[in-house]
Order: structure tokens, then sequence, then C-alpha cells
């Protein structure tokens, strides 16, 4: 796992990651003040997730859109914004244009520094099922599989993780 995460840090410099132990610790003393973004499809999204996450799709284009939809500006609430996925690469990438799109306003205009941290969930959530950290399905049931993306990625999760894809 170590070197894919070298290499989403190496292409994605400006994402500043919050380690799996991190998130857990946030989640726990500060309830509602994270907002977790799963960026995967809604296939991978249905199998499992993270408890309370909102599905965002990779392939969006409207970062402005999002960030209006979730609240993200500076008149509200100050939150932390971690987002996810199967190993961390399109979770970056949407962390890194929320980044610009908070620094600018959202509205291309610069804008107040942003009062939303924005993070990447360092391993993904092939790192965080590997460790043995909660996950829900569709029903909000708990569940230890995954959805691996690709049959390539599946081999990142320990067996008994992976779903059939």
């Amino acid at each position: 796992m170590n070197p894919i995460i070298w290499w989403i840090r190496s292409s994605f410099q400006s994402v500043q990651d919050m380690g799996s132990d991190s998130l857990v610790q946030q989640l726990a003393q500060k309830p509602g003040h994270v907002l977790l973004l799963d960026v995967r499809s809604a296939a991978e999204y249905e199998v499992s997730h993270l408890e309370g996450a909102v599905r965002i799709d990779p392939d969006t284009s409207d970062v402005g859109t999002v960030v209006k939809e979730l609240g993200l500006t500076a008149s509200g609430p100050a939150r932390d914004v971690v987002c996810y996925c199967t190993v961390g690469y399109r979770s970056s990438r949407l962390a890194q244009q929320l980044d610009q799109a908070l620094s600018t306003g959202a509205q291309g205009s610069p804008g107040p520094s942003p009062s939303p941290r924005v993070y990447n969930l360092e391993g993904g959530l092939v790192k965080w099922a590997n460790e043995g950290k909660p996950i829900v399905d569709s029903g909000g049931m708990p569940t230890p599989l995954v959805h691996p993306y690709s049959a390539v990625w599946s081999y990142l999760l320990q067996p008994e993780f992976r779903a059939k894809i």
C-alpha cells in the first residue's frame, strides 16, 4: 500500500492527507464537524462506505455546485471535509478541486481563506478496511466488504474484504 500512497501524494502534492486513526479520533471527538465525501461510483458506494458519507460522482466537473450544495461556503459551518475513494486517487483529485474552489470563493474571484479544511483519507477505503475499521452497506448495516474498483486493485484488499465485481 505504501507505494500507492506515495504515488498519490506525489501526483497531488497540494492535497493534505488525514490518516485513518486521526479520522477515527475526529469522528469520535467532534461528531458533526467532519463531512465525509465518498468519491466512487454508485455501485462501489452501494457495497460499502463510511457511515454518514455523502457520495460524489468521481467524474463531476462542476465543483462550484458541489460546494454550494454541501454548504461549504465561508458563511457555512466550519468543518473538515475528508474525501475518500478506493485507494485515494479519485478522492485526491476532488480534494484538490474543492480546495481550489474554496480558496477562490467558488466563483472564480479571490476570496477569504477557506473555512473548511479539505483532506484526502490516506490509503482510502482499502487501508481503512484492512485495518478493520467500520464500514456499512447500502442498508446501513455493518459489512466487511469493499468494492475494489477493479480486479487489479482488489489485490490490495485482504481476501476476506474483497467484494465480487
